[in-house]
């Protein structure tokens, strides 16, 4: 044989070697993984202004999109066995939150809040609708309501809401004058209403006892804890650890989410890839 073609021989006998290598590296990693995986309690970020929209999120707004998507991703994972939502918002979209608040209590696994600098409005509407809240004692919450006292969809004055059940009791309300701003004052009672309603019942309160407390006014942690706003005073680790009681783990790993792409190097292994750069080399 000439040294050509032993030398072409060698080379598809490497690339053979190599390929049946990464074949193999691609069978067994699944089952490496499966041995080295451990609980995870998922930690999802809410920061900025809460908006509907798909747009990407921005270290000043996210989206109801990006939050969504992230607790389906963790509740569909089966090493997740808590979620907490580190929250640091004014609040935004009512719309968005009140969606937001709804995927939370069907969550299939336990969910905490922490507010961390503020958890206002609609943000603090997204915190009562999971089992547990922790704030420290610095933080500053609630200002239920500020989200009503602009109403530019309605009137080009500024309206407060005032919170009445008759509005959600009957169902004959109707529009007496044709004046936008009083349009404008029945449709935001309406609004703040349900809004208080809504927190109330995620707390387990007399809507009549959080308009109380509603109106803008804010807490701080120490306050909120004894008003009955949020269930615990703590950090956010402290947060975690409530999570992973809730959820009977005490093995577990904290993961921020979303998770980040893995590279080739991380998917294989930095062994790997060493192990195969020395058999090309060979």
């Amino acid at each position: 044989m000439s040294e050509d073609k032993r030398n072409w021989v060698n080379i598809g006998i490497g690339a053979f070697i190599i390929i049946a290598i990464l074949l193999l590296v691609a069978l067994i990693l699944p089952l490496s993984n499966l041995a080295v995986e451990t609980n995870e309690i998922a930690v999802i970020s809410i920061s900025g202004t809460i908006t509907y929209g798909d747009t990407n999120s921005t270290s000043i707004h996210t989206t109801k999109t990006k939050i969504e998507n992230e607790l389906n991703e963790a509740n569909s994972n089966p090493n997740v066995k808590a979620i907490v939502l580190d929250i640091n918002s004014k609040g935004g979209s009512l719309v968005a939150s009140d969606e937001i608040s709804n995927i939370i209590k069907k969550s299939s696994k336990p969910v905490v809040s922490y507010i961390g600098d503020k958890g206002f409005d609609e943000a603090y509407l997204i915190a009562t609708a999971s089992d547990y809240i922790f704030a420290s004692s610095s933080s500053s919450l609630g200002a239920i309501g500020l989200s009503y006292i602009n109403t530019d969809r309605y009137s080009d004055e500024k309206v407060t809401g005032v919170f009445d059940e008759k509005y959600l009791k009957s169902q004959k309300t109707k529009v007496k004058s044709a004046n936008d701003l009083a349009n404008a004052q029945i449709m935001v009672d309406q609004d703040y209403t349900q809004f208080i309603n809504k927190i109330a019942k995620n707390r387990n309160q007399k809507a009549s006892y959080i308009a109380e407390l509603a109106h803008g006014k804010k807490y701080n942690g120490l306050e909120a804890k004894n008003l009955g706003l949020i269930d615990k005073v703590g950090s956010k680790n402290k947060a975690i650890e409530k999570a992973a009681k809730l959820a009977n783990t005490t093995n577990y790993t904290v993961v921020n989410y979303p998770k980040p792409n893995k590279s080739l190097t991380e998917t294989l292994g930095q062994n790997d890839i060493f192990n195969l750069k020395n058999l090309i080399k060979s």
